[in-house]
């Protein structure tokens, strides 16, 4: 259903139709019939919309999704950047990834330790620029941790190159449940995000990687176009290529390669495609998943307090600067009279007495 919206900064859906085609939302196609009771929709809306009077000086804006617009004609769907799979090809993805689906389901707990292989042509077309290890942890259903430990960075160029151990502290990222924690251990701040009402407890959101955390075979092919790919010689493991089809996606990397072992059918390898990334200019980040772990024994249970603590616990020293932002509602960030002090991002360092990060 069509809907008015007084919203600050945003344009008219005329204008926002290359956004929604690059957001590249892949529809179902449509009956004749239907298209044209959508476009009829479009037209009236637009009729409607330009009898409103402005308010506050902002003129009505006209909001419709991704199938809406599409439907009646004012965007066109992007395209897959790859021909279409064989009934072979799209059987055998589907297996994969309903495997995938079921394995990572059944995990409660899982920890690896992390390798990142970071490539910038610009500082050398070979060697990469910076290399870190760090380690990933997860607890189903909603709480995560990615961690940097380890940086060594470039000092001296191909054919020979040499690194030495970075003074700076590398990513720090947590999730609970309810907020985004986006930890920055050289500033000493702390920026906390609330997630949005409907993503709260229902699985990991934000991740700064793709496809470790909660993975849905139906949400995977709706938000990437995603094709097996021929592994390299003498590999045995699964080979998937996703290019993204939303624009939130698309802002972090222009295409990844998931390799999935092939036993416990979980990543154990990815290649993020970096957006600027070019066949002369391969800008990529390569990460390894060593010591895969996701079952417990006696010994790991008695460890269970430390291991869920690491990342629930959100405690911070007294010294640390906290950003918080709690969740604002689309609909209301943009009216008048909004934005009050309750509902915008606040600063708060903790006082000695009071560590805990709110």
């Amino acid at each position: 259903m069509l809907r008015f919206f007084q919203v600050c900064g945003l344009t008219l859906l005329i204008q926002l139709t290359p956004l929604v085609s690059f957001a590249q939302q892949q529809q179902p196609g449509a009956t004749p019939q239907q298209r044209a009771t959508a476009a009829e929709q479009y037209q009236r809306a637009q009729q409607q919309q330009a009898q409103l009077p402005p308010k506050d000086g902002q003129a009505p804006i006209l909001v419709m999704t991704a199938e809406q617009a599409i439907a009646a004609g004012a965007a066109q769907a992007a395209k897959a950047p790859f021909a279409p799979l064989s009934d072979g090809d799209a059987t055998y993805l589907d297996q994969v990834l309903n495997v995938w689906e079921k394995k990572t389901s059944e995990i409660t707990q899982y920890q690896c330790k992390l390798s990142r292989w970071q490539y910038d042509p610009t500082t050398d077309l070979t060697a990469p620029a910076v290399i870190d290890e760090g380690i990933i942890q997860y607890a189903k259903p909603d709480k995560g941790l990615f961690r940097i430990d380890q940086r060594q960075v470039l000092t001296r160029k191909s054919p020979n190159p040499e690194y030495r151990k970075s003074e700076k502290y590398g990513e720090y990222w947590v999730c609970d449940g309810e907020y985004v924690h986006i930890r920055d251990r050289n500033e000493m701040k702390a920026l906390k995000m609330q997630l949005a009402p409907e993503q709260r407890h229902q699985g990991i959101h934000n991740s700064p990687l793709p496809f470790l955390f909660g993975v849905k075979a139906e949400e995977i092919k709706r938000r990437y176009w995603i094709r097996p790919v021929p592994p390299p010689a003498g590999s045995n493991d699964v080979w998937l290529e996703a290019w993204p089809k939303q624009m939130d996606d698309a802002g972090n990397y222009s295409r990844v390669q998931v390799v999935l072992d092939r036993v416990d059918v979980l990543p154990k390898a990815l290649i993020v495609f970096l957006p600027n990334w070019e066949a002369q200019f391969p800008h990529r980040e390569v990460y390894e998943f060593n010591e895969r772990k996701k079952e417990w024994n006696l010994l790991d249970a008695m460890k269970q307090k430390i291991f869920m603590k690491e990342f629930i616990e959100t405690n911070l020293p007294a010294t640390w600067q906290v950003i918080v932002e709690p969740y604002i509602d689309p609909q209301e960030a943009g009216q008048p009279g909004q934005g009050s002090p309750a509902t915008q991002p606040r600063v708060a360092t903790p006082p000695a007495a009071q560590q805990q990060l709110r």
